[in-house]
Protein backbone atom coordinates (compact mmCIF):
# COMPACT_ATOMS: atom_id res chain seq x y z
CA UNK A 1 0.00 0.00 0.00
CA UNK A 2 1.82 3.09 -1.29
CA UNK A 3 1.05 6.46 -2.81
CA UNK A 4 3.95 8.12 -4.56
CA UNK A 5 2.86 11.32 -6.30
CA UNK A 6 5.04 13.36 -8.65
CA UNK A 7 4.89 16.83 -10.22
CA UNK A 8 3.48 15.13 -13.33
CA UNK A 9 0.35 14.30 -11.31
CA UNK A 10 -0.48 18.00 -10.94
CA UNK A 11 -3.98 18.94 -12.12
CA UNK A 12 -5.09 15.29 -12.20
CA UNK A 13 -7.98 13.94 -10.15
CA UNK A 14 -6.67 11.52 -7.51
CA UNK A 15 -8.62 9.00 -5.45
CA UNK A 16 -7.00 7.02 -2.64
CA UNK A 17 -7.64 5.46 0.77
CA UNK A 18 -5.67 6.00 3.96
CA UNK A 19 -5.64 6.84 7.67
CA UNK A 20 -6.20 10.36 8.95
CA UNK A 21 -3.00 11.01 10.86
CA UNK A 22 -3.27 14.70 11.75
CA UNK A 23 -5.69 17.61 11.50
CA UNK A 24 -4.81 21.30 11.55
CA UNK A 25 -7.87 23.55 11.55
CA UNK A 26 -8.02 27.12 10.24
CA UNK A 27 -10.83 29.70 9.98
CA UNK A 28 -12.13 28.57 6.59
CA UNK A 29 -10.40 25.26 5.89
CA UNK A 30 -8.44 22.35 7.40
CA UNK A 31 -5.23 20.62 6.48
CA UNK A 32 -5.23 16.82 6.82
CA UNK A 33 -2.24 14.50 6.74
CA UNK A 34 -3.38 11.18 5.30
CA UNK A 35 -1.13 8.16 5.81
CA UNK A 36 -1.04 5.55 3.04
CA UNK A 37 1.30 2.84 4.30
CA UNK A 38 4.46 4.77 5.15
CA UNK A 39 3.66 7.52 2.64
CA UNK A 40 1.88 10.73 3.69
CA UNK A 41 -0.20 13.10 1.63
CA UNK A 42 -1.31 16.64 2.51
CA UNK A 43 -4.98 17.28 1.84
CA UNK A 44 -6.70 20.69 1.86
CA UNK A 45 -10.26 20.27 3.12
CA UNK A 46 -12.62 23.18 2.48
CA UNK A 47 -14.12 23.32 5.96
CA UNK A 48 -12.75 24.20 9.40
CA UNK A 49 -14.58 21.17 10.79
CA UNK A 50 -13.22 17.68 10.09
CA UNK A 51 -15.74 14.97 9.19
CA UNK A 52 -14.08 12.49 11.56
CA UNK A 53 -11.46 12.03 14.25
CA UNK A 54 -7.78 11.22 13.75
CA UNK A 55 -7.15 7.53 13.27
CA UNK A 56 -10.14 7.12 10.95
CA UNK A 57 -9.79 5.25 7.67
CA UNK A 58 -11.01 7.47 4.83
CA UNK A 59 -11.47 7.74 1.09
CA UNK A 60 -10.10 10.93 -0.46
CA UNK A 61 -10.95 12.32 -3.90
CA UNK A 62 -9.49 15.58 -5.11
CA UNK A 63 -7.19 17.42 -7.49
CA UNK A 64 -3.40 17.17 -7.18
CA UNK A 65 -1.88 20.64 -7.01
CA UNK A 66 1.77 21.70 -6.90
CA UNK A 67 2.82 22.99 -3.49
CA UNK A 68 2.89 26.78 -3.16
CA UNK A 69 6.27 28.44 -3.63
CA UNK A 70 8.44 28.02 -0.54
CA UNK A 71 6.25 25.32 0.99
CA UNK A 72 7.55 21.81 1.68
CA UNK A 73 5.84 18.48 2.29
CA UNK A 74 6.60 14.82 1.89
CA UNK A 75 4.97 14.77 -1.57
CA UNK A 76 5.60 17.41 -4.28
CA UNK A 77 1.83 17.95 -4.61
CA UNK A 78 -1.09 18.36 -2.24
CA UNK A 79 -4.73 17.45 -2.76
CA UNK A 80 -7.17 20.35 -3.11
CA UNK A 81 -10.94 20.56 -3.72
CA UNK A 82 -11.08 17.35 -1.76
CA UNK A 83 -13.96 15.15 -0.78
CA UNK A 84 -13.33 12.99 2.29
CA UNK A 85 -15.56 10.01 2.98
CA UNK A 86 -15.32 8.08 6.25
CA UNK A 87 -14.88 4.36 5.59
CA UNK A 88 -14.15 3.37 9.20
CA UNK A 89 -14.46 5.99 11.98
CA UNK A 90 -12.22 6.56 14.99
CA UNK A 91 -13.00 8.23 18.33
CA UNK A 92 -11.66 11.37 20.08
CA UNK A 93 -9.78 9.29 22.68
CA UNK A 94 -7.45 7.92 19.97
CA UNK A 95 -5.13 10.94 20.25
CA UNK A 96 -4.52 10.41 23.96
CA UNK A 97 -3.78 6.66 23.88
CA UNK A 98 -0.22 6.90 22.62
CA UNK A 99 0.78 10.45 21.59
CA UNK A 100 4.29 11.16 20.23
CA UNK A 101 5.30 12.40 23.69
CA UNK A 102 4.30 9.10 25.37
CA UNK A 103 6.85 7.31 27.55
CA UNK A 104 8.71 4.24 26.34
CA UNK A 105 6.59 2.13 28.71
CA UNK A 106 3.36 3.36 27.13
CA UNK A 107 4.76 2.80 23.65
CA UNK A 108 5.37 -0.81 24.63
CA UNK A 109 2.00 -1.35 26.30
CA UNK A 110 0.15 0.34 23.43
CA UNK A 111 2.22 -1.24 20.68
CA UNK A 112 -0.81 -1.82 18.47
CA UNK A 113 -1.38 1.94 18.41
CA UNK A 114 2.29 3.00 18.48
CA UNK A 115 2.87 1.02 15.28
CA UNK A 116 1.09 3.89 13.51
CA UNK A 117 3.78 6.36 14.61
CA UNK A 118 5.42 7.58 11.43
CA UNK A 119 9.02 7.17 12.51
CA UNK A 120 8.43 3.76 14.02
CA UNK A 121 6.69 2.68 10.81
CA UNK A 122 9.74 3.81 8.82
CA UNK A 123 12.06 1.83 11.13
CA UNK A 124 9.86 -1.22 10.64
CA UNK A 125 10.14 -0.66 6.89
CA UNK A 126 13.91 -0.36 7.21
CA UNK A 127 13.99 -3.72 9.01
CA UNK A 128 12.35 -5.32 5.96
CA UNK A 129 14.88 -3.64 3.68
CA UNK A 130 17.78 -4.80 5.87
CA UNK A 131 16.52 -8.38 5.57
CA UNK A 132 16.21 -7.92 1.81
CA UNK A 133 19.76 -6.52 1.65
CA UNK A 134 21.17 -9.46 3.59
CA UNK A 135 19.34 -11.96 1.39
CA UNK A 136 20.70 -10.21 -1.71
CA UNK A 137 24.23 -10.32 -0.32
CA UNK A 138 24.01 -14.03 0.44
CA UNK A 139 22.45 -14.73 -2.96
CA UNK A 140 25.20 -12.89 -4.85
CA UNK A 141 27.91 -14.58 -2.77
CA UNK A 142 26.63 -18.06 -3.62
CA UNK A 143 24.87 -18.96 -0.34
CA UNK A 144 21.74 -21.11 -0.32
CA UNK A 145 18.97 -20.28 2.14
CA UNK A 146 17.96 -23.04 4.55
CA UNK A 147 14.75 -23.12 6.62
CA UNK A 148 15.82 -24.61 9.99
CA UNK A 149 13.53 -25.94 12.75
CA UNK A 150 12.66 -24.00 15.90
CA UNK A 151 12.17 -27.17 17.97
CA UNK A 152 15.37 -29.05 18.78
CA UNK A 153 16.07 -32.19 20.76
CA UNK A 154 19.39 -31.30 22.38
CA UNK A 155 20.85 -28.35 24.21
CA UNK A 156 23.09 -27.14 21.37
CA UNK A 157 25.88 -25.69 23.50
CA UNK A 158 24.39 -26.57 26.87
CA UNK A 159 23.61 -23.96 29.47
CA UNK A 160 20.69 -22.66 31.47
CA UNK A 161 19.29 -20.12 28.98
CA UNK A 162 17.15 -22.59 27.05
CA UNK A 163 13.38 -22.63 26.79
CA UNK A 164 12.34 -26.22 27.47
CA UNK A 165 8.91 -27.62 26.70
CA UNK A 166 7.02 -30.89 26.39
CA UNK A 167 6.92 -32.20 22.84
CA UNK A 168 4.56 -34.93 21.53
CA UNK A 169 6.10 -38.39 21.76
CA UNK A 170 5.30 -41.63 19.95
CA UNK A 171 1.98 -41.87 21.75
CA UNK A 172 -0.40 -39.42 23.39
CA UNK A 173 0.64 -40.40 26.92
CA UNK A 174 4.40 -39.93 26.71
CA UNK A 175 5.81 -36.53 25.88
CA UNK A 176 9.49 -35.96 25.24
CA UNK A 177 11.73 -33.04 26.22
CA UNK A 178 12.36 -30.40 23.57
CA UNK A 179 13.92 -26.95 23.42
CA UNK A 180 13.45 -23.78 21.43
CA UNK A 181 16.57 -23.27 19.36
CA UNK A 182 19.32 -20.89 20.44
CA UNK A 183 21.03 -21.19 17.09
CA UNK A 184 20.56 -22.94 13.75
CA UNK A 185 24.31 -23.46 13.32
CA UNK A 186 24.29 -27.25 13.56
CA UNK A 187 21.56 -27.58 10.92
CA UNK A 188 23.40 -25.23 8.57
CA UNK A 189 26.58 -27.25 9.01
CA UNK A 190 24.68 -30.41 8.09
CA UNK A 191 23.64 -28.82 4.78
CA UNK A 192 27.14 -27.71 3.75
CA UNK A 193 28.31 -31.03 2.18
CA UNK A 194 25.28 -30.98 -0.13
CA UNK A 195 24.99 -27.26 -0.91
CA UNK A 196 28.21 -25.48 -0.02
CA UNK A 197 27.80 -22.10 1.69
CA UNK A 198 24.41 -21.75 3.38
CA UNK A 199 22.48 -19.25 5.50
CA UNK A 200 19.20 -18.71 7.31
CA UNK A 201 17.18 -15.84 8.75
CA UNK A 202 15.08 -17.26 11.57
CA UNK A 203 14.11 -16.65 15.20
CA UNK A 204 16.36 -17.78 18.04
CA UNK A 205 15.38 -17.93 21.69
CA UNK A 206 17.30 -17.21 24.90
CA UNK A 207 15.67 -17.67 28.31
CA UNK A 208 17.88 -14.95 29.80
CA UNK A 209 16.44 -12.91 32.65
CA UNK A 210 18.01 -9.81 31.23
CA UNK A 211 16.41 -6.36 30.98
CA UNK A 212 19.29 -4.58 29.24
CA UNK A 213 18.73 -2.33 26.26
CA UNK A 214 20.35 -4.88 23.90
CA UNK A 215 18.85 -8.23 24.94
CA UNK A 216 15.65 -10.05 23.99
CA UNK A 217 14.25 -13.51 24.71
CA UNK A 218 13.33 -13.90 21.03
CA UNK A 219 15.33 -12.30 18.25
CA UNK A 220 15.89 -12.57 14.53
CA UNK A 221 19.11 -14.47 13.94
CA UNK A 222 20.94 -14.21 10.62
CA UNK A 223 23.32 -17.17 10.46
CA UNK A 224 25.70 -18.43 7.81
CA UNK A 225 28.18 -21.28 7.49
CA UNK A 226 31.00 -21.09 4.97
CA UNK A 227 33.09 -23.90 3.50
CA UNK A 228 36.81 -24.02 2.69
CA UNK A 229 37.94 -21.67 5.46
CA UNK A 230 41.56 -22.60 6.09
CA UNK A 231 42.67 -19.80 8.40
CA UNK A 232 41.47 -17.11 10.78
CA UNK A 233 42.35 -14.59 8.08
CA UNK A 234 40.01 -16.34 5.62
CA UNK A 235 37.20 -16.07 8.14
CA UNK A 236 37.82 -12.38 8.88
CA UNK A 237 37.79 -11.67 5.14
CA UNK A 238 34.33 -13.29 4.92
CA UNK A 239 33.03 -11.14 7.78
CA UNK A 240 34.37 -7.93 6.23
CA UNK A 241 32.81 -8.84 2.88
CA UNK A 242 29.50 -9.45 4.67
CA UNK A 243 29.55 -6.03 6.36
CA UNK A 244 30.44 -4.21 3.15
CA UNK A 245 27.86 -6.12 1.11
CA UNK A 246 25.11 -5.61 3.69
CA UNK A 247 25.52 -1.83 3.59
CA UNK A 248 25.85 -1.77 -0.19
CA UNK A 249 22.44 -3.34 -0.72
CA UNK A 250 20.81 -1.62 2.26
CA UNK A 251 21.66 1.79 0.81
CA UNK A 252 20.63 0.72 -2.69
CA UNK A 253 17.19 -0.52 -1.65
CA UNK A 254 16.52 2.23 0.91
CA UNK A 255 17.42 4.92 -1.61
CA UNK A 256 14.46 4.01 -3.83
CA UNK A 257 12.12 5.37 -1.15
CA UNK A 258 14.58 7.89 0.32
CA UNK A 259 14.05 5.98 3.54
CA UNK A 260 17.33 6.97 5.17
CA UNK A 261 16.66 10.65 4.47
CA UNK A 262 13.12 10.40 5.84
CA UNK A 263 14.50 8.83 9.03
CA UNK A 264 17.21 11.48 9.26
CA UNK A 265 20.01 8.88 9.28
CA UNK A 266 21.42 9.21 5.76
CA UNK A 267 24.74 10.76 6.82
CA UNK A 268 25.05 8.28 9.68
CA UNK A 269 24.61 5.28 7.39
CA UNK A 270 27.12 6.68 4.88
CA UNK A 271 29.64 6.99 7.73
CA UNK A 272 28.94 3.42 8.89
CA UNK A 273 29.45 2.18 5.35
CA UNK A 274 32.88 3.86 5.25
CA UNK A 275 33.66 2.33 8.64
CA UNK A 276 33.28 -1.16 7.13
CA UNK A 277 36.34 -0.51 4.95
CA UNK A 278 38.56 0.38 7.93
CA UNK A 279 37.99 -2.42 10.44
CA UNK A 280 40.41 -2.94 13.33
CA UNK A 281 41.35 -6.56 14.06
CA UNK A 282 42.32 -6.89 17.73
CA UNK A 283 43.22 -10.01 19.68
CA UNK A 284 41.72 -10.62 23.10
CA UNK A 285 45.21 -10.20 24.61
CA UNK A 286 45.56 -6.78 22.99
CA UNK A 287 42.07 -5.85 24.22
CA UNK A 288 43.21 -6.64 27.76
CA UNK A 289 46.31 -4.48 27.20
CA UNK A 290 44.07 -1.66 25.96
CA UNK A 291 41.98 -1.89 29.13
CA UNK A 292 45.15 -1.72 31.25
CA UNK A 293 46.50 1.28 29.36
CA UNK A 294 43.20 3.18 29.31
CA UNK A 295 42.22 2.41 32.91
CA UNK A 296 39.21 0.25 32.09
CA UNK A 297 39.03 -1.95 35.16
CA UNK A 298 37.64 -5.36 35.93
CA UNK A 299 36.60 -3.92 39.30
CA UNK A 300 36.21 -0.15 39.07
CA UNK A 301 35.70 0.34 42.81
CA UNK A 302 38.92 -1.40 43.81
CA UNK A 303 40.87 -0.54 40.61
CA UNK A 304 41.54 -4.19 39.82
CA UNK A 305 42.82 -4.87 36.30
CA UNK A 306 41.74 -7.70 34.02
CA UNK A 307 43.82 -10.84 33.85
CA UNK A 308 44.77 -12.02 30.36
CA UNK A 309 42.49 -15.05 30.68
CA UNK A 310 39.47 -13.02 31.82
CA UNK A 311 36.39 -12.48 29.71
CA UNK A 312 35.73 -8.75 29.33
CA UNK A 313 32.14 -7.98 30.46
CA UNK A 314 29.73 -6.12 28.24
CA UNK A 315 30.00 -2.70 29.90
CA UNK A 316 33.79 -2.53 29.82
CA UNK A 317 33.91 -4.00 26.33
CA UNK A 318 31.49 -1.39 25.03
CA UNK A 319 33.44 1.41 26.65
CA UNK A 320 36.59 0.20 24.90
CA UNK A 321 34.87 -0.07 21.50
CA UNK A 322 33.25 3.36 21.87
CA UNK A 323 36.63 4.89 22.70
CA UNK A 324 38.26 3.25 19.68
CA UNK A 325 35.41 4.49 17.49
CA UNK A 326 35.77 1.80 14.84
CA UNK A 327 34.26 -1.57 14.02
CA UNK A 328 36.49 -4.03 15.87
CA UNK A 329 36.95 -7.72 15.11
CA UNK A 330 37.86 -9.16 18.53
CA UNK A 331 39.74 -12.40 17.95
CA UNK A 332 41.77 -15.18 19.59
CA UNK A 333 39.82 -15.77 22.79
CA UNK A 334 40.88 -18.07 25.65
CA UNK A 335 39.11 -21.33 24.87
CA UNK A 336 37.47 -21.71 28.28
CA UNK A 337 34.81 -19.05 27.65
CA UNK A 338 34.02 -19.94 24.04
CA UNK A 339 32.04 -22.81 22.50
CA UNK A 340 33.43 -26.35 22.34
CA UNK A 341 33.26 -26.43 18.53
CA UNK A 342 35.61 -23.48 17.96
CA UNK A 343 38.93 -24.36 16.39
CA UNK A 344 41.99 -23.99 18.61
CA UNK A 345 44.83 -21.80 17.46
CA UNK A 346 47.47 -23.88 15.67
CA UNK A 347 50.36 -22.28 17.57
CA UNK A 348 48.75 -21.86 21.01
CA UNK A 349 45.77 -24.19 21.70
CA UNK A 350 44.78 -22.21 24.79
CA UNK A 351 43.18 -19.77 22.33
CA UNK A 352 40.43 -20.28 19.76
CA UNK A 353 39.78 -18.79 16.32
CA UNK A 354 36.66 -16.92 17.37
CA UNK A 355 35.71 -13.45 16.16
CA UNK A 356 33.20 -11.09 17.74
CA UNK A 357 32.18 -8.14 15.58
CA UNK A 358 31.92 -5.11 17.87
CA UNK A 359 30.23 -1.91 16.71
CA UNK A 360 30.53 1.49 18.44
CA UNK A 361 27.44 2.40 20.42
CA UNK A 362 25.99 -1.10 20.52
CA UNK A 363 28.77 -3.60 21.15
CA UNK A 364 28.70 -7.13 19.80
CA UNK A 365 26.51 -7.52 16.70
CA UNK A 366 28.02 -10.74 15.34
CA UNK A 367 29.45 -13.78 17.07
CA UNK A 368 31.49 -16.08 14.88
CA UNK A 369 34.40 -18.45 14.52
CA UNK A 370 36.18 -21.20 12.67
CA UNK A 371 34.81 -24.69 13.44
CA UNK A 372 36.72 -27.71 14.71
CA UNK A 373 37.17 -30.06 11.76
CA UNK A 374 38.83 -33.13 13.36
CA UNK A 375 36.61 -35.91 14.76
CA UNK A 376 38.82 -36.93 17.68
CA UNK A 377 39.50 -33.33 18.64
CA UNK A 378 35.79 -32.51 18.66
CA UNK A 379 35.00 -35.62 20.69
CA UNK A 380 37.55 -34.55 23.28
CA UNK A 381 36.04 -31.07 23.56
CA UNK A 382 32.55 -32.52 23.99
CA UNK A 383 33.75 -34.69 26.86
CA UNK A 384 35.70 -31.80 28.40
CA UNK A 385 32.45 -29.81 28.47
CA UNK A 386 30.57 -32.75 30.04
CA UNK A 387 28.29 -33.05 27.00
CA UNK A 388 26.95 -36.39 25.81
CA UNK A 389 28.46 -37.48 22.48
CA UNK A 390 25.38 -39.56 21.65
CA UNK A 391 23.36 -36.32 21.53
CA UNK A 392 25.75 -34.92 18.93
CA UNK A 393 25.99 -37.97 16.64
CA UNK A 394 25.11 -36.06 13.46
CA UNK A 395 27.54 -33.28 14.31
CA UNK A 396 30.32 -35.80 14.91
CA UNK A 397 29.43 -37.63 11.71
CA UNK A 398 30.16 -34.45 9.75
CA UNK A 399 33.74 -34.76 10.97
CA UNK A 400 33.88 -38.51 10.41
CA UNK A 401 32.78 -38.44 6.78
CA UNK A 402 34.75 -35.66 5.13
CA UNK A 403 34.63 -32.23 6.70
CA UNK A 404 34.90 -29.16 4.46
CA UNK A 405 36.90 -26.91 6.81
CA UNK A 406 34.14 -24.50 7.79
CA UNK A 407 33.46 -21.34 9.72
CA UNK A 408 30.26 -19.52 10.55
CA UNK A 409 28.61 -16.53 12.12
CA UNK A 410 25.42 -15.41 13.84
CA UNK A 411 24.28 -11.82 13.30
CA UNK A 412 21.64 -10.32 15.58
CA UNK A 413 19.37 -8.52 13.12
CA UNK A 414 17.67 -6.46 15.84
CA UNK A 415 20.95 -5.35 17.38
CA UNK A 416 22.36 -4.51 13.94
CA UNK A 417 19.28 -2.40 13.18
CA UNK A 418 19.72 -0.61 16.52
CA UNK A 419 23.25 0.31 15.46
CA UNK A 420 22.23 1.40 11.96
CA UNK A 421 19.43 3.67 13.20
CA UNK A 422 21.38 5.04 16.18
CA UNK A 423 18.55 4.21 18.59
CA UNK A 424 19.48 3.72 22.25
CA UNK A 425 17.50 0.50 22.84
CA UNK A 426 16.77 -2.65 20.88
CA UNK A 427 13.14 -2.36 22.00
CA UNK A 428 12.76 0.78 19.87
CA UNK A 429 13.45 -1.06 16.62
CA UNK A 430 11.72 -4.41 17.19
CA UNK A 431 8.11 -4.49 16.06
CA UNK A 432 6.91 -6.71 18.91
CA UNK A 433 9.80 -7.08 21.41
CA UNK A 434 9.91 -10.08 23.72
CA UNK A 435 11.85 -9.89 26.97
CA UNK A 436 11.17 -11.04 30.57
CA UNK A 437 7.58 -10.31 31.58
CA UNK A 438 6.67 -9.11 28.08
CA UNK A 439 4.39 -11.41 26.10
CA UNK A 440 1.74 -8.97 24.91
CA UNK A 441 1.04 -7.19 22.68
Amino acid sequence: MHLKLTKEDANKQITFYGWLEAIKGFKKFSIFIIRVGTDRVQVIYDSPTAPCDTGAYVKVTGIASLLPEGKHAEQPVEIIKSKVEVVSPSTPEYQSICPPSASDAIKLDQRHIYLRDHRFALITKLRAILIKALRKYFETSGCTEIIPPSFVGNQSEGGSTLFSLKYPGKDSEHDIEAYLTQSSQFYLEMAIPALGDVYCIAPSYRAEKSHTRRHLTEFQHVESEWVNILSLEDHCAKLKDLMIGMFKYLIKYAEKEQLLQRLGIYDRVMDLQKMCHDILIMTHANAIKYCHEHLIYKDEEHKIHFDFLDDIPEAQERRMIDEIGKIVFLTMFPHHFKSFYMKRDTTDPTYVWGVDVECPGVGECIGSGVRVSDYDELMGYLLDNKLKPEEYKEYLDLRKYGHGKTSGMGLGLDRMLTWITGEDSIRKVVTFPRYPNRLFP
